[in-house]
């Protein structure tokens, strides 16, 4: 019988089962590497990689028995969630952001509706996670429905996370399958207007360059800008052999 009561990820099994505490050699790698670089990386990067959908299947092999439950959770359940979070980075921060850059949308603000009107504005398809409608994936985004330039490519997804009350509290995209040069220029564009608009980066952890993105799997980059009402995360992190990924994350910490 599995627990998920570790906060490392490790699994724990009844005394009936102990032959089989030991997990395969290749699962302990994957789980201590993770945990290494979600520690150098702030927990900004690699750590939020597993709880976007694609990475279910990463997650199982980490954490065996399912994906991250909060995917399933209530509304109210995601939101408290959240409030731990947020009440998080406001312990960190010091400064309320001077702006809170969302992909054109405005957080504490917007609605699923709005989601919905863009999303058919721009001929953008968008579901439901785990049957939870708090939570709303869209795929295939032209990187011009963000307000991105078109040379970075399109999104493989934009994710969307609402509160029990309806309004958008968290924002989060994704391109996969980048090689580490496409990666670094991606990155060090999003990066660049990041700083443009919120200042230079809380955390910095790793380079946006294809040397080292390409320096073996795992290598990751993040550059996270926190404030007490928000947070806005750019990472890239190398998903051997599948290429390089690129994530953004916008949060509301109100």
């Amino acid at each position: 019988m599995t627990s998920f009561a570790s906060t490392d990820g490790s699994v724990q099994l009844s005394s009936a089962r102990r032959p089989s505490q030991v997990a395969p050699r290749s699962r302990r790698w994957l789980r201590r590497s993770l945990i290494a670089a979600g520690s150098l990386a702030g927990l900004t990067g690699l750590i939020g990689v597993l709880h976007m959908p694609f990475a279910a299947p990463l997650l199982r092999k980490v954490m065996p028995g399912g994906i991250c439950p909060i995917m399933r959770g209530t509304p109210e359940q995601i939101d408290r969630a959240h409030a731990v979070g947020a009440t998080a980075i406001r312990a960190s921060a010091s400064a309320m952001a001077p702006v809170r850059p969302a992909l054109g949308f405005t957080l504490d603000t917007s609605t699923k509706t709005d989601v919905a009107a863009w999303a058919k504005g721009h001929d953008v398809t968008c579901k439901s996670i785990a049957g939870n409608e708090t939570l709303q994936r869209c795929t295939d985004v032209p990187a011009a429905a963000v307000g991105e330039p078109d040379d970075l490519g399109p999104l493989e997804e934009a994710t969307f996370e609402f509160n029990a009350s309806g309004w958008l509290v968290n924002v989060q995209t994704l391109r996969r399958r980048l090689s580490g040069a496409k990666a670094a220029t991606t990155a060090s564009a999003l990066e660049i207007a990041a700083v443009a608009a919120l200042g230079t980066p809380t955390t910095l952890a790793g380079q946006p360059t294809a040397a080292h993105l390409s320096s073996g799997q795992l290598a990751t980059y993040v550059a996270a800008h926190v404030f007490r009402d928000y947070r806005a995360t750019i990472s890239a992190t190398n998903l051997a052999p599948t290429g390089v990924m690129v994530r953004e994350e916008y949060l509301s910490a109100r």
